[in-house]
């Protein structure tokens, strides 16, 4: 619990700082502001960070469920990152996440030394933060972002991120 809190009230002050920084902001050739280039490397090192826990699931995991949980992480995850690095591309200068945030290493490196129903029980807390994270990013991009291609994809990855939040929340139970 004392992991969840500070990290609970970081995303909450990213969320609360993002409208702000969208008012002062230039435009890019695309429409897109700062704001919008925080979210492609917010969103893509959110994304890595959980392929490299969904790979860490599948060797480390106690239970077939999150085992299962992992390898979604790794499927829906690519496919997103893949997508998003897509709309990324070309003349408007947003740069992708090439490796998993520091302080998201630190939960890696962290669960990499754990294995059974203790791996089980610290990545479940894990996905639950990291998705409570990822929703609150895409939600601001969805209301908030200047580049009409990444708020559709942001609108359109949000249910995702949400049912991935459900489930991870459900792991240990």
């Amino acid at each position: 619990m004392s992991r969840t809190l500070p990290r609970f009230l970081a995303a909450t002050l990213l969320v609360a700082a993002l409208p702000f920084a969208a008012h002062a902001q230039v435009k890019d050739s695309k429409g897109g502001s700062a704001t919008d280039a925080g979210f492609v490397t917010n969103a893509s090192g959110a994304g890595l960070t959980e392929v490299e826990l969904g790979k860490l699931a599948q060797t480390n995991a106690g239970s077939a469920k999150v085992k299962a949980f992992g390898q979604k992480m790794i499927d829906d995850h690519t496919k997103a990152g893949e997508e998003l690095k897509s709309l990324a591309a070309g003349d408007r200068g947003y740069a992708t996440a090439e490796a998993p945030p520091p302080a998201n290493q630190k939960d890696i490196d962290a669960l990499k030394r754990m294995n059974g129903a203790a791996f089980d029980k610290e990545f479940a807390k894990v996905m639950v933060a990291e998705h409570e994270k990822a929703v609150a990013i895409f939600e601001v991009e969805a209301e908030k972002g200047s580049n009409k291609d990444l708020q559709a994809f942001a609108k359109k990855t949000l249910p995702t991120l949400k049912q991935h939040l459900k489930m991870a929340r459900n792991l240990d139970k």
